[in-house]
């Protein structure tokens, strides 16, 4: 009796700390990217105009900003030097002399306030602080480094040989402004704003070149260089590796060269390429058109590949003329009705470059990525599947292996909340139960935070409308590449209405988002329910709840088939029942793993992979011919020992009959 009433209340104990820790798990899933109503501005163009003119601002129009005086940062003078950009889509404003910066309301609040209240004090202050920091930061680097100035030859030689960067008797002076380190395995590339101020600088190791970290406020500068003794300060050639940089400038391109290494352009960065007239993108980013939209198709132009050659390091290894490749840039604006000539490099651009147009790989999913090629940009996929089969537990994962390659995501989760989910994904990053190493939680939860993933704060039922501002306002600010709707149902609230209405409605959700994918070359992701089936009959793209429209309108139709929930018990797998790329269609299994919470295969036990190999050697060992003992194994045979008999008698007889002949001539 006592033993059962301590297990008892030894089993209470372990639950009431199990779900402790479970709460402390919930508790730090902080930070996490939330994008909500508040975040969308509530301007227009017009109306940040008006409100300037009215305080007595003149406004100048720019490509992506309204530029105007500010005189937060110089006191009671308004000096030329303090230019305040204001960005049209979004109101978010920089000022980058004082490093003033953030979004419309708080630029509002400064207008209407008096110079002297504690609210413009503290902004002043703080920004104040912030820069303060970056340019210690920045002497600290100066003081320990020395600049690539300095280097003689023979060291710039080896420097490039290390560092594997094309080397050019002028590499020096290119990149005069770059500190190394005294042992010259760590370069340091400032980052300067529009007024060429340095407001961060990015660390490059030699070996560890794709794992370069950023200090400062580098969201607010770029890396730019020109190469010596050439002129033109109106034209831009934005490259993604510093290689492209110093080819471009060993082939003396005219224009500036800036080092930008993921395409990834948010609002505060923009005043930096106000100035130029004309802006050449050159690379392999697979957003490009995206970021033509924001800086303004007319003043950009795209460097096409050339016969499989995307980037300009590729085009110099192949002695193609750089200078000539930029001056035949072709515009990035498209009309709305066009013709074969015009789109002819696009053809031949994906004809070029096959395995990267098939999109991203995932790599949790091998099976997943040989049916669909990849992860495409402009596509429209949705993924359904019986109630409790685990859809947002898979697409958190294949989302979560995206974004751990660099594509920007947002999540919609209007069925969970965000830190559950945000807990799930953590989860599966780690790999590991977390509520029983919380030991380890920190470490993961710092790595995790990194990734570029975002979530609407959202739950419930919601307009299409709002939602649809808050999409487009995260692709704007954040660059989104993939946006995740979770699901659909549950947006809408569907429960309570009549068939008709609620087909309707959700035939215009999947109206809006497949004009939006299509428009901004975004990919999204519907869960949806399906409408109830039999539990024998296997899910198809009919079952789709609501009409045919969502079937019709996607690209790709993903169905968790789980044969677990039926009575004659089976298997759980992701088949693809519509792939509009390539046709191929096929399943997956899904065999999901509760520690981690992931649907990863396992990786098969190398003892068992060996067992295979080491029975053909086996085989191989008993039934193959050794070299060396095949002189011996041969004499050893039954026929050679009949030979050699037969060898024996006949030189027996041989020397009988010499011998009586011998005998006849003696006598």
């Amino acid at each position: 009796m006592l033993q059962c009433l301590s297990a008892k209340r030894y089993s209470s104990i372990k639950l009431l700390i199990n779900v402790w820790n479970c709460e402390c798990l919930y508790k730090n899933i902080r930070n996490i990217h939330n994008v909500g109503l508040e975040d969308i501005p509530k301007i227009t163009v017009t109306n940040i105009r008006k409100i300037l003119r009215q305080k007595g601002f003149a406004v100048q129009d720019g490509f992506t900003s309204l530029i105007s005086k500010c005189t937060l940062c110089s006191g009671e003078e308004k000096t030329s030097g303090s230019k305040i950009y204001i960005n049209k889509a979004t109101g978010y404003f920089l000022c980058p002399k004082c490093n003033i910066h953030g979004n419309w309301n708080i630029l509002e609040r400064l207008l209407k306030k008096t110079k002297g209240e504690a609210f413009i004090k503290e902004i002043r202050e703080t920004s104040h602080k912030d820069f303060e920091k970056v340019q210690n930061d920045w002497q600290g680097v100066v003081n320990e480094t020395i600049s690539l100035s300095k280097l003689n030859e023979t060291e710039m030689l080896d420097l490039c040989r290390l560092f594997e960067y094309p080397y050019h008797p002028e590499t020096n002076k290119i990149l005069a402004d770059v500190r190394i380190s005294p042992d010259h395995t760590i370069l340091y590339f400032p980052l300067k704003n529009t007024l060429d101020n340095i407001v961060g600088y990015r660390k490059v190791q030699a070996g560890k070149e794709d794992e370069s970290e950023h200090y400062g406020l580098h969201t607010a500068g770029l890396y730019s260089c020109k190469a010596p003794k050439v002129g033109r300060s109106d034209q831009a050639i934005l490259v993604p590796t510093i290689q492209d940089v110093l080819y471009l400038a060993g082939h003396k391109v005219p224009g500036t060269l800036i080092w930008l290494t993921n395409c990834s352009l948010p609002p505060i960065v923009l005043p930096v390429l106000e100035n130029y007239q004309k802006l050449c993108l050159w690379g392999d980013w697979d957003n490009m058109r995206a970021v033509a939209e924001k800086l303004g198709e007319d003043r950009c132009r795209f460097v096409r590949p050339t016969d499989g050659l995307v980037t300009a390091t590729e085009a110099a290894i192949a002695n193609l003329s750089l200078k000539t490749l930029v001056s035949e840039a072709k515009p990035a604006a498209h009309r709305s009705i066009t013709t074969f000539a015009a789109i002819r490099d696009d053809v031949y651009a994906e004809l070029t470059n096959i395995e990267k147009m098939k999109g991203i790989k995932w790599r949790r999913f091998p099976a997943l990525t040989r049916l669909l090629g990849g992860h495409r940009r402009g596509e429209l996929t949705v993924l359904t599947g019986p109630t409790g089969c685990g859809k947002t537990t898979l697409c958190a994962e294949m989302s979560l292996d995206l974004a751990q390659q660099g594509v920007n995501t947002l999540w919609g989760s209007f069925e969970i909340r965000n830190s559950r989910l945000a807990r799930t994904m953590l989860q599966q990053f780690a790999g590991i139960p977390l509520e029983q190493n919380l030991q380890d939680f920190q470490k993961y939860a710092d790595d995790f935070q990194k990734l570029p993933i975002y979530y609407l704060a959202f739950h419930g039922q919601q307009p299409i409308k709002i939602v649809m501002e808050a999409v487009e306002h995260a692709r704007y600010m954040h660059d989104i590449a993939h946006v995740v709707i979770d699901n659909v149902q549950f947006m809408l609230g569907l429960a309570d209405e009549r068939d008709g209405d609620r087909y309707q409605r959700q035939d215009a959700v999947i109206a809006a988002f497949r004009t939006f994918a299509t428009a901004r070359h975004c990919h999204v992701t519907l869960v949806m329910h399906p409408r109830k089936e039999r539990e024998s009959e296997d899910l198809s793209t009919s079952s789709i709840f609501g009409s045919a429209k969502a079937s019709q309108e996607a690209d790709n139709v993903l169905i968790v088939q789980d044969k677990r929930l039926t009575a004659v018990r089976g298997k759980k797998y992701l088949q693809v029942a519509k792939n509009r790329y390539s046709g191929d269609l096929g399943i997956v299994p899904l065999d999901f793993d509760k520690d981690s919470l992931s649907y990863q295969p396992k990786k098969k036990n190398k003892a068992k992979q060996d067992e295979p190999d080491k029975l053909l050697n086996q085989c191989f060992e008993e039934f193959s011919v050794k070299e060396s003992n095949y002189v011996s194994d041969f004499e050893n045979k039954p026929y050679k020992q009949k030979e050699q008999k037969h060898r024996d008698v006949t030189s027996n007889g041989n020397s009988y009959l010499s011998d009586i002949l011998h005998l006849n001539r003696t006598r």
